[in-house]
């Protein structure tokens, strides 16, 4: 079943969009500020979140530039105001959609359909990857090079699937170290993602020392290398 999570401080509200999710289908947990909203997302895992921006302490801006360093969880902002200019400022750091408080409920059911169906046909489309020589089937989680399979370990393929999945994004050695092992980075496991990444390009790029698929971030992390995403662009574009 698919799990919404809504961070509404007002609890009339979040009872009246809880209402609608449930008779749709839903399952929905309600909390009432943004801190319990990211322990909740570190408990479950959620297929959308509905989220009010004015919210006590952490406001719902700061907590999507939270999630979004773990998460990319759509975010669907719920509020009764909110300018074209806070609006662009939410859409660079996350946000999904907008939905006026002044809706009725459905259409926030309407957008969460949209954004899954979207989110569907994307990852259609990704679970074959081809570049070169390279085809990775992530259905049965196999990587080829020049016809032959490769032995990648199951964190090396999450790692490549973390990436292409997130085609814009650079991730820190901290936020892909969460993403994949699940767990908090620490001092005890700083080589460890570097490690995996030069067994891995040593596996799939034509040249190691030279890679295209998976550029390093100086002082920072690692992304998809530049033609890579010029690829998945204009595929998505067909």
């Amino acid at each position: 079943m698919k799990r919404i999570l809504l961070v509404e401080d007002n609890k009339v509200v979040c009872k009246t969009i809880e209402r609608h999710l449930v008779n749709n289908g839903y399952k929905v947990d309600c909390v009432f500020n943004a801190e319990d909203g990211l322990l909740e997302v570190n408990k479950h895992q959620y297929t959308a979140i509905v989220l009010d921006l004015n919210l006590p302490k952490m406001s719902g801006y700061a907590f999507i530039q939270i999630l979004r360093k773990k998460s990319d969880i759509p975010v669907i902002i719920n509020t009764a105001h909110a300018s074209v200019k806070s609006r662009v400022k939410l859409i660079n750091v996350g946000a999904s959609d907008f939905i006026e408080k002044s809706m009725h409920p459905d259409e926030i059911i309407e957008s969460i359909k949209i954004i899954l169906e979207d989110r569907d046909e994307m990852k259609n489309k990704n679970k074959t990857f081809k570049y070169k020589d390279i085809v990775i089937d992530f259905s049965t989680r196999t990587v080829k090079k020049n016809g032959k399979v490769l032995e990648l370990t199951s964190k090396e393929i999450d790692i490549l699937k973390t990436l292409l999945d997130n085609p814009n994004r650079a991730f820190s050695r901290e936020q892909l170290y969460l993403v994949v092992w699940g767990e908090h980075y620490s001092e005890s496991v700083d080589n460890t993602i570097n490690v995996h990444i030069k067994r891995l390009r040593n596996k799939i790029e034509e040249t190691p020392k030279k890679p295209e698929i998976i550029e390093t971030v100086y002082a920072y992390g690692y992304r998809l290398g530049k033609s890579v995403v010029d690829m998945l662009q204009q595929r998505m574009e067909q």
